[in-house]
């Protein structure tokens, strides 16, 4: 995740929920400064290889994988953002937000308009209000002008305005209680570099392409994964009840239940089958699209009912793993979920998520908890170790 402000921008890290140290565009950024951009007002990622960032009525398309601007910008918002005229964001923008939905939202003063990307222009009817269209953004003082937001990939968006920010609720659609907080103190490092007055432009690099771990060796699963749908991201932990990798991978390929993900606490072996931005195939389906539902899903060889008395080195090797994953999709290292043993499982039904609370639900949990599905692995291991 990168925020900008007057010419710096820094890095913040989702997985560690800390900053680095803030660094001058001119020179980071290859293209930005050239283009005059070094102080952009928003910026937008469309999750497609591309980042916009927009800068009076002018922008900038900024490739990923390229690491700079695309040849021939900036060029004019208007004439190249449909509808945008019409509804006088021609000027420029303050903020923009992808939804996750194929929706995007750009703000402008105490107006706001929608972005349908498929059909590449503003839906109609816009532009609206933010008073009486954003729940909760008017009590928090919101309804003038927001600065940026930014889509957490949790199911919430935080939204900035001066020294203060909300979070949103992309589920019920409203800002939560006890907002808005001062940045100061609750964004760790912003301060520091400067940032705690104010964020300008806010957006995040993951850019919908292939995505693989760097250390991990590859072995592509014998069935093609689902396409995620607009949910949360969430991981789940398994079990492979089996002593070794290579029987996990026979079962695999006798099955066609791939995981994302195979690992080995023993010999410290990490074997991906599935980009992590495309479904895995270990969970049933029964009760819900759960291997689309931007789940990754790690098969960790090895018995449920032995993972409570792990040894610390193993635990070690699971979270680095999960750290790595963090550090590449935004998946929150924090659970909320009790792990149980067999026992406890069967004694407590409660303990798996009925299909509302997975639609919902970002962080990592089990197996055993998600709906429709029977298993209990990965036991009752210390998930509070394994994240860290």
């Amino acid at each position: 995740m990168y925020f900008f402000r007057v010419g710096r921008y820094l890095r913040y890290d989702r997985g560690d929920d800390v900053s680095g140290d803030p660094h001058p565009v001119a020179g980071n950024w290859p293209g930005l400064a050239e283009a005059g951009f070094s102080e952009p007002d928003a910026a937008v990622n469309l999750e497609a290889g591309n980042l916009y960032l927009f800068r009076g009525a002018q922008y900038v398309r900024y490739n990923v994988a390229a690491d700079s601007v695309d040849p021939g910008y900036p060029l004019a918002i208007a004439g190249n953002w449909p509808g945008f005229s019409e509804a006088g964001f021609a000027s420029g923008v303050d903020a923009a937000v992808n939804w996750g939905n194929g929706k995007l939202f750009f703000f402008k003063g105490p107006n706001y308009l929608r972005y349908d990307i498929a059909t590449d222009r503003a839906d109609p009817g816009y532009p609206l209000a933010i008073a009486g269209n954003w729940p909760g953004l008017s009590e928090a003082g919101f309804a003038s002008g927001v600065d940026a937001a930014v889509n957490w990939g949790n199911g919430k968006v935080y939204i900035f305005k001066g020294p203060n920010y909300l979070r949103y609720d992309i589920a019920t659609d409203r800002a939560d209680p006890g907002y808005p907080l001062a940045i100061a103190g609750n964004w760790p490092g912003l301060k520091e570099a400067g940032f705690g007055s104010s964020v300008r432009a806010a957006v995040d690099l993951f850019d919908g392409r292939d995505v693989w771990l760097p250390n991990a060796e590859r072995l592509p699963a014998t069935k093609a994964g689902p396409k995620y749908i607009p949910l949360p991201w969430r991981g789940v932990l398994h079990t492979t009840e089996g002593p070794t990798i290579d029987g996990a991978l026979q079962t695999f390929r006798a099955t066609n239940f791939w995981p994302t993900l195979t690992i080995e606490p023993n010999t410290l072996r990490v074997v991906q089958h599935y980009s992590l931005n495309a479904g895995a195939r270990a969970l049933s389906d029964a009760a819900t699209p759960e291997n689309a539902a931007r789940c990754v899903q790690i098969e960790i060889v090895g018995f449920a009912a032995q993972t409570p008395t792990w040894a610390p080195e193993k635990l070690a090797f699971i979270r680095e793993v999960v750290r790595d994953i963090a550090s590449l999709v935004p998946i929150p290292q924090a659970s909320g979920r009790t792990f149980l043993d067999a026992a406890g499982v069967s004694s407590h039904p409660g303990n798996r998520m009925s299909v509302a609370d997975w639609k919902r639900f970002s962080g990592w949990c089990g197996h055993q908890h998600v709906p429709g599905e029977s298993h209990w692995d990965p036991g009752a291991i210390d998930i509070d170790i394994v994240l860290g």
